[in-house]
């Protein structure tokens, strides 16, 4: 039984032969690599690839698409991200073929923001009791006043320097 051919993979013979390629694709995230942890897929990842040839190099340029679910930063809620990135890459016309699967990996998860939030004014959890603040208030008594938290001293601080 032979191994399944990647749907990323392609013949060089045949791209010089045709003095290029040009073409859609698109594959589920998880053929590329697992996803992070916190992070899942919510679709396919889509591709437009362009292969020319140049000399004895192929250069690949192309766009991908995808979309995944994240966490958000303060209130932990799954919300999801669009993300899209190009690819340029040149590869030598001698090899018999072209896996481009390492590449889209990389340029797809360096895509993924490291911090992302659910919307820009998410207001995170209560400290005290976890209840998510973009539900309601929660039921805790806040020590330091509504509106008020431990940094908010450094707030008064910047408009008073002089006190």
């Amino acid at each position: 039984m032979s191994p399944e051919r990647s749907p990323l993979c392609f013949d060089t013979e045949r791209i010089v032969e045709n003095g290029g390629l040009a073409g859609e694709v698109e594959i589920e995230a998880s053929a590329l690599a697992e996803p992070p942890e916190g992070i899942g897929s919510a679709g396919p990842v889509r591709l437009g690839l362009e292969f020319s040839i140049g000399g004895s190099r192929i250069l690949l340029q192309g766009r991908a698409r995808g979309a995944w679910t994240l966490s958000c930063g303060r209130c932990l809620a799954e919300h999801r991200v669009d993300t899209s990135c190009e690819l340029d890459e040149t590869y030598p016309a001698s090899e018999k073929t072209i896996d481009i699967s390492e590449e889209v990996r990389q340029a797809v998860l360096l895509e993924l923001p490291s911090r992302s939030l659910c919307r820009p004014d998410c207001r995170g959890l209560c400290a005290a009791c976890g209840k998510n603040l973009n539900l309601g208030p929660c039921p805790c008594p806040c020590p330091a006043g509504p509106g008020e938290n431990p940094f908010s001293v450094l707030r008064r601080i910047r408009m008073n320097p002089g006190e």
